[in-house]
């Protein structure tokens, strides 16, 4: 038979939280592929939390650190591409759902 006066204790554990990885992701030349926290394949370097809230897309990874371009000298441009954002084939600033032309960004800096 149950009392009303019986007591419970309720033990209970906090999930365990990760603290977020940032990373910048690189390409062959040193050029900014992406910031993010996500574990993707490709080279990166791990980044403090101002430099990943900043997201420059103007540096660039020598030797496994920033170096900060100047910005007259980068050149970011729209090119024709087998994936990035698909467009519709007649307006580029219109994104398709089929049948258009896909576009990729790239940046060129020194």
């Amino acid at each position: 038979m149950s009392n009303d006066s019986d007591e419970y204790i309720i033990t209970w554990e906090a999930p365990i939280i990760e603290k977020p990885e940032f990373r910048l992701y690189y390409g062959e030349k040193g050029e900014v592929v992406t910031y993010t926290c996500e574990k993707l394949d490709g080279d990166y370097i791990v980044i403090d939390t101002l430099t990943f809230a900043e997201a420059r897309p103007d540096v660039q990874v020598i030797d496994g650190k920033i170096v900060r371009t100047s910005s007259a000298a980068v050149i970011t441009r729209l090119y024709p591409s087998y994936k990035g954002t698909l467009c519709e084939r007649e307006d580029i600033s219109v994104i398709a759902d089929s049948d258009g032309q896909y576009w990729d960004l790239k940046t060129f800096s020194p």
